[in-house]
This record gives C-alpha cells, structure tokens and sequence, in this order.
C-alpha cells in the first residue's frame, strides 16, 4: 500500500470521516486479510496500540511510528482512537481514559508549557470514537463518531488552564525526583496514567536514578466524557457549575476554595445567618445541604467535581479534634473479589479498590463539633489523594482480604488493629443484607475502609507512610546517590 501525505487537518478530518458507520474491516483488502489475522492471533489484546496501527496504515496510508511530532506532522494532527459503550441508560459513555504520549522523565524537566512536547504533539486532535464490544475482533468495532478537537480554541478558559496547572503539576513533581510517587489522583484533568507491558517494567528517573513506572499523560475518563456528551452527543449536562456563576479564570482548586473562604472559621449557625438559610436543620443530609449553600448550588452533581472525578467527602471532627469515623469504600462482591487482580497488566485494569486509590481526589470539608454545644464550626477544606507511598500496605490490606474468601476465613478479614491504612468491615443495610460466597454461603456485605486515624493524620498533613516503607525509599534515593 502506498503511502500518503497530509498537508492540512481538512485533508485528514475528510478521510477519518470517510470510515463513520463502517469498521476496519471495510478498508482491508482481501489479500492483506491473512497478514492481518496473523497479528490479531499473535498480539490479542495484549499490544494497544494495534488498533492505531492498523489504521494508519489501511485507512490513512501511513506507517506507524514513535515520533514526538504529532502523526500528521504537515497538516499538525495527532490522529487517536477511543472505545464507547454504552452505560445503565443506554447512553455512549468513553470505556477507558484517552491516553496520549509517553512521558519521557529525563527530557521533560527541561520543557516549559508553552515550548512541551505534550502541546506540540496534541494541540489539534481528531479522535476516532467506535463501539467496543467484548467478543468483538477490534477490526469489526464500528466507528461511531469522528471528532475534530482543538485544545486551546474547543475548550473553555477555565479547563485549559486547569490542563497546564495539571502539566506544570506532574513535571514539578519529576523535577523533585518524584516521578516513581506519582498518580492520576494528583490532578484534575490532564493525568500521568501508568503505561507499561507488565507491572515490572520501570523506566529510571532523575539524579538519583530512581526507578518509577512508565506513564502517559491522558485526559482523565471522566473529563473525556464530558467532551463526548457535550459535544459529540449534544447532551445538556445534568450538573450545577461553580464557574458559570463567575467571571474569573481559576483552577478547579482555587475556584472551590474561594468560596469557601468566607466561612471557614465559621459555625454553621452563623454560616446560615451569613447565607440568610432559616430552613429547618434537622435534616439527615444538613451538613450537605450546608456545604451546597456555601457553595451557591442546589444539586449534589457539580460539574467541574464530576469532570475531575472527585468526591466530596463531609468530615465531622469531635470536639477534640479527633475523628472517629473511617472512610467506606464501595461493597465488594466476594465472588468476584475472589477471582480478581490486584492489577491486570495484560489488560491493562485494576480492581476497583486500586483503581479508586489510584485515580480518585477527594474534597474533604471538615467540620469540628464545639464543646457542650449543638453547633459546628466549618474547621478547614483540602484536596486530598491517596499517597503512593501508603500503596504496598494497601495491597497487603486487599491481598489478605482475597485469601480469606477465597478459603472462607470470614472471621479473619483485615482488622483496624492489623494495618495503619485499611481495613475491611461491614457496610450493608443490616445483618440480612448479604452476598453468596464462592463457598455458596452467605455473608453480611463488606468494603474496604480508610481507617479514621489514617484520615485524620491526612487531614493534619502529617506522614502516614508505615515507617518501614518509607525508609525503603530514603534508603533506594541514598543508594544511587552512592
């Protein structure tokens, strides 16, 4: 097949959209059928980036390559590709994050945003959406839409400075020798996701040539399905907006803290007094509505939280100061548990109690019980992610889970006692709601939990790294510092 040249994005955008409502097997011609199938048996789904290369080359003529230049380096396009389906609404909805290039840790320290390699690649991007299908071969995937993006003209003010801030974040943290501490939860929009054929594979970082995992910058699931209701489907989307209501560019971060800021220090009487709020206060979800209030919206879904994938967390301190409640997790199916992965590196997938640690931020509003009162004083607000640090005892945490159920230790399930982290512990309705074992009995549900004490240290932003980790760490830096 011959290979063709792009000079412009109208030339490529013309092509893309010639394959809508057709698959790839369309563009493959017969003799070329076999060549094909030989890769498919012999890669699976274990290469990703089969599918991408399969399209550049029967569909737009051109060889793959590993470039820092965006693929159509002429017409400036970098062609992507990214799986739909379809959620409990029978909605399109991304399947996976949309990952972009690799981060080279060496190199990148020495870029600026304006001068990246991250914008030069990916300023003009025309994504290639299809229907994933679990037991469909990918050159049968029909594509579904074919979307023309331009990062800094399609998007608003306020989410391109959030990319760049989540830029400037992630290169900061690899110019501190912090490459092998980063995770997805550290930003908002733009993340570092882990990018490696196996779990082993770890590229070296910085002076002191740490070691730390491969990752790529991507747009984060949430944020991507955001762009695809807005504007490839034309959904309104259902959430209130903290920005809207504002005439300033800020991060997500600022924009959240500043409204806070006039009440912190506050009790919540006088935080009703200030919002003039005389409804009644006996309401199970109070504090909630509280928080809404100060934040001037009236629905729980706020966009730029649902965007970044972050949950907001009301946090109760008694009046000590000390929090007694932990942090629940989702309740965790034990026959699916029992059968999972820590991390599937094939597939590149998590279980679900890795995957939140990895990629989930909090918004933590505290609130401080006063003394001999029913009042409460609204204490402090951060953001928070789950430090990578904290990871290895977290999957100790969940490996001993996985070992009692599959040999129905139920009585042994992760105790608070047992980790400084973690533990597991009931979280269903009452004592008859249960789940079938894979033993076929039946147990009370249960989820991970952060322990209070873990969340109250975050909360005080004191180390809560198990010593032995962290000096597993200081102990790797001194040694290459050798």
């Amino acid at each position: 097949m011959e290979q063709l040249a792009y000079n412009t994005q109208e030339e490529v955008l013309a092509r893309a959209l010639q394959v809508l409502n057709k698959t790839l097997r369309d563009f493959i011609p017969p003799e070329k059928m076999g060549d094909v199938q030989d890769q498919l048996n012999k890669y699976g789904s274990s290469r990703k980036g089969l599918l991408g290369a399969f399209i550049e080359w029967y569909i737009f003529g051109k060889k793959a390559d590993s470039k820092s230049e965006a693929d159509f380096s002429l017409a400036g396009v970098e062609l992507k590709t990214n799986p739909l389906k379809k959620d409990v609404k029978r909605k399109y909805i991304s399947k996976e994050r949309l990952v972009f290039s690799m981060i080279n840790y060496d190199e990148i320290v020495k870029e600026t945003w304006e001068t990246s390699s991250f914008l030069k690649k990916n300023k003009v991007l025309i994504i290639m959406f299809y229907v994933w299908m679990k037991e469909q071969s990918i050159i049968d995937h029909e594509f579904k839409y074919i979307h023309l993006l331009k990062l800094l003209e399609d998007i608003s003010d306020e989410d391109i400075l959030q990319i760049r801030k989540d830029w400037e974040y992630i290169v900061a943290k690899i110019r501190r020798n912090e490459a092998h501490l980063l995770s997805e939860g550290d930003t908002y929009y733009l993340g570092a996701c882990t990018k490696a054929q196996n779990s082993s594979v770890v590229r070296e970082h910085g002076i002191a040539r740490i070691p730390a995992k491969p990752r790529a910058f991507s747009f984060k699931q949430q944020y991507l399905n955001y762009i695809i209701q807005k504007d490839l489907l034309g959904v309104e989307v259902n959430t209130d907006s903290i920005f809207k209501k504002q005439r300033r560019i800020e991060t997500v971060e600022d924009a959240f803290k500043g409204k806070f800021a006039p009440f912190t220090g506050k009790t919540d009487n006088e935080i009703r007094k200030k919002l003039d709020w005389i409804e009644p206060t006996n309401a199970k979800s109070y504090k909630r509505m509280l928080v809404n209030k100060m934040l001037g919206v009236t629905s729980n879904k706020i966009e730029e939280l649902e965007k970044a994938n972050i949950k907001l967390k009301v946090i109760t301190l008694e009046s000590t100061g000390t929090l007694k409640e932990s942090m629940s997790f989702p309740a965790f199916d034990y026959k699916e548990l029992a059968r999972d992965f820590w991390q599937d590196d094939e597939s590149e997938t998590m279980t679900e109690f890795h995957y939140i640690l990895e990629t989930q931020k909090f918004l933590f509003v505290i609130f401080q019980k006063v003394k001999d009162s029913d009042e409460i004083v609204l204490k402090k607000v951060m953001f928070w992610n789950f430090p990578m640090t904290d990871l290895p005892e977290a999957k100790r945490v969940w490996e001993k889970t996985v070992a009692c159920i599959q040999e129905g230790r139920y009585k042994e399930l992760p105790k608070t006692a047992e980790s400084p982290v973690a533990h597991v512990r009931p979280h269903g309705a009452d004592g008859n709601d249960t789940l079938e074992t894979p033993q076929g009995t039946q147990e009370v549900k249960r989820c991970f939990w952060l322990n209070a004490k873990y969340i109250q240290k975050a909360i005080e932003k004191k180390s809560v790294a198990p010593f032995e980790i962290q000096n597993q760490i200081v102990e790797k830096i001194e040694a290459k510092l050798k």
